[in-house]
């Protein structure tokens, strides 16, 4: 009778990928809660019945609730470079530098409103916490980055106009992630109007000379 053995690393494989499952689903869990009751609502109890993780497990994988929050940030700052990053690649294609100014305030519109609770969670609520902080500008560091490096490269402006623009842009986003929702939205011409303006004033910082054209 032969004595097979399987090799290590195929034991280890599915082991490693369930472990994985376990931690994406723990994970997602702890977002959908904090995106519908904000960190407060966050707990290891109420982690465990949505993933179908064992308390046990969750306290094992994160240490306590801190680390789980800790943990659920970085991953949402994760999808949100991701994001950004994808989105920044049609940018570059655009000739026209007004369509793609707009289109860079749009972007950040766009992202925030599609993660609203969790950036509000996370960038207001949370403000206070140096970890969740320390990582919130980690992200902005990479996001702003990027931003400077398409900008400069197009415009040819310099990196300082181009962090500014870009700041520009971004506290649109930021603004609508602390207004509250009353209703009260303004109609889309008005939208459309507030970004011809808007436009016209990132020109005038990364392209001075293209502005009054």
């Amino acid at each position: 009778m032969t004595n097979e053995r399987t090799p290590e690393g195929l034991r280890r494989a599915p082991q490693q990928s369930r472990s994985q499952d376990s931690t994406d689903r723990m994970l997602d869990a702890a977002l959908a809660i904090i995106a519908r009751d904000s960190v407060a609502g966050l707990n290891i109890a109420a982690v465990s019945r949505e993933s179908g993780v064992s308390n046990g497990a969750l306290y094992h994988r994160f240490g306590d609730r801190h680390g789980l929050v800790v943990a659920a940030q970085d991953r949402f700052l994760g999808q949100v470079e991701t994001e950004w990053q994808t989105t920044l690649v049609p940018l570059e294609k655009l000739d026209d530098p007004q369509e793609l100014l707009a289109r860079l305030v749009e972007t950040w519109k766009e992202l925030t409103e599609r993660h609203r609770a969790l950036f509000h969670a996370f960038m207001i609520t949370q403000w206070d916490d140096d970890d969740l902080r320390r990582r919130g500008a980690r992200m902005n560091a990479i996001a702003t980055r990027e931003a400077i490096r398409l900008l400069t490269e197009r415009f040819h402006c310099s990196p300082e106009a181009a962090e500014t623009a870009h700041r520009i842009a971004f506290g649109q986003a930021v603004l609508a992630i602390i207004g509250s929702d009353d209703g009260a939205a303004a109609s889309p011409a008005a939208q459309a109007e507030s970004l011809r303006h808007l436009t016209r004033a990132l020109l005038a910082v990364v392209q001075p000379e293209a502005a009054d054209g």
